[in-house]
């Protein structure tokens, strides 16, 4: 196994993620350095050696970050039509939507396991936050948080994605990410329109302001804790949430305290790896089955 599997129950999920020693490791970064220049109009994704789903970028104008951004969609190739396909917002990490925003080992599950008829067709989509995004409001990168919740339903729906409302059933946020990824979800509980799972890479979820504040992302220790979604996840309503973390991931901690605090933890899982390639690169068929758990019947 690649990985150790902690359980689909709550109660032994906790306390196996308990026994997990916490051992100091440095952030390594498992994408690249910031961000280049949006290119123009549309394109292909990079590929990757095994079979990749059916991947674009285009360009979307956000006036939440008042900028031309990228909107990225993977869904598995050959589907026949596209319209009302199920979607799954993926949050990047901190540096952004290049190479990949979405590790190619869940990219390739996507497609392999769709092909194989484990799972039904369903989209990931990306939007770029721009680099080191926690995505909240009053960001470095504009108001990151409003363009999810504002601008990115009108844009599913002018593409024939999501609900009839053009919005995503399910979430998902690797690192930097899953801080956002909580906080969507949040935000959509609140809204009365909550998603159906929550998918959580390696969240970057520190558990102190000495170790938020490195990340210079918040002003201010309240400003952080207003944000800090463990701080409120009795908002967060019922939704599944699915953890996969490394044990020398120096945000273990977080990790930790989501599983022990919130009410559904379906999965967790503890691999050996860090912040790293070593945990993002394994744990694509988990997720992709996971998130394909909770896609909606078909009307």
């Amino acid at each position: 196994m690649r990985g150790v599997a902690l359980g689909r129950r709550y109660r032994s999920v906790r306390a196996a993620l308990a026994a997990v020693a916490l051992l100091p490791a440095l952030l390594v970064s498992g994408c690249v350095p910031a961000p280049r220049a949006a290119p123009p109009g549309r394109q292909e994704a990079p590929t990757a050696s095994a079979p990749m789903p059916a991947i674009i970028y285009e360009q979307v104008r956000s006036e939440h970050r008042q900028t031309d951004v990228r909107l990225y969609t993977a869904h598995p190739s050959g589907l026949e039509r596209t319209k009302g396909l199920p979607v799954v917002l993926y949050l990047h990490g901190r540096d952004g939507i290049d190479p990949t925003p979405i590790p190619y080992d869940t990219l390739a599950a996507l497609e392999r396991e769709y092909r194989d008829g484990a799972i039904p067709a369903f989209a990931f989509v990306v939007v770029d936050g721009g680099y080191n995004a926690y995505w909240t409001d009053g960001s470095a990168n504009g108001d990151l948080s409003s363009m999810l919740t504002e601008e990115l339903p009108r844009w599913l729906r002018e593409r024939g994605l999501g609900d009839d409302e053009g919005r995503p059933f399910a979430v998902a946020g690797i690192s930097t990410g899953g801080f956002g990824a909580l906080n969507y979800a949040i935000a959509r509980q609140a809204a009365g329109n909550p998603v159906s799972a929550v998918a959580e890479l390696a969240p970057a979820l520190p558990v102190t302001w000495e170790h938020m504040s490195e990340k210079g992302v918040f002003g201010s220790e309240e400003q952080w804790r207003h944000a800090d979604p463990l701080a409120h996840l009795d908002k967060l309503g019922d939704v599944p949430v699915g953890v996969w973390v490394g044990d020398t991931d120096p945000f273990l901690p977080g990790a930790e305290r989501l599983v022990a605090e919130h009410t559904d933890i379906p999965v967790a899982s503890v691999l050996p790896g860090g912040h790293d390639g070593s945990v993002f690169d394994v744990v694509g068929a988990d997720m992709v089955r996971f998130l394909a758990d909770h896609v909606p019947a078909a009307g």
